[in-house]
């Protein structure tokens, strides 16, 4: 059970929280998770869908790589609810088996092609050094160009704060998805 009650029925709304809910709904026809906790501050809630609508279906990433950024992201954060449905989006996205594993058992990139590892070196840099190599840049910025190459950091910025906000309420996927397997221990 999350940390908070999931605000996920427009009954428990009111105010500035009705025009967030109807929005959400619009958008995606229900509230999850992360919305379901973003609820409790509307606009935090309103703002944070109308950023994930604009990643994730109006740039110019395809549907792979927006999905292998978004495992990515959720591996560097460990967050199971996220990893539970992306990487199943991932794989309906023409994101390879292999490469899904990779990302999940944080393996070496040699079994990636050169495109895939940009974006999961991008990833693993930015998310888990906190930091973005000069040639882990330089590799993005050819291979997306300068738009696409902030396109792809705010995505992983994006599902990062999903990932904390999940984390932090302790939200859980259901029974029997798909986690991450533990991290090897240092």
């Amino acid at each position: 059970m999350p940390r908070l009650t999931p605000i996920t029925k427009r009954e428990q709304v009111t105010g500035e929280g009705l025009v967030a809910f109807d929005a959400i709904i619009e958008s995606r026809g229900s509230i999850n998770a992360p919305q379901a906790m973003h609820m409790y501050v509307p606009e935090i809630a309103q703002c944070s869908t109308a950023l994930s609508d604009s990643l994730r279906y109006r740039s110019h990433l395809s549907d792979h790589d927006t999905e292998l950024a978004i495992i990515t992201a959720a591996r560097e954060m460990d967050c199971d609810y996220v990893w539970s449905g992306h990487s199943r989006a991932a794989l309906r996205a023409g994101v390879r088996p292999e490469v899904v594993d990779i990302v999940a058992n944080l393996g070496s990139l040699d079994g990636l092609t050169k495109e895939e590892a940009v974006i999961v070196r991008f990833g693993r840099e930015v998310v888990g050094n906190h930091k973005l190599s000069q040639e882990g840049f330089d590799a993005a910025i050819e291979q997306f160009g300068d738009a696409n190459t902030i396109v792809l950091g705010a995505l992983i910025g994006h599902y990062t704060m999903m990932s904390c906000t999940l984390i932090a309420t302790d939200t859980r996927p259901a029974e029997g998805a798909p986690v991450l397997p533990k991290r090897p221990e240092a």
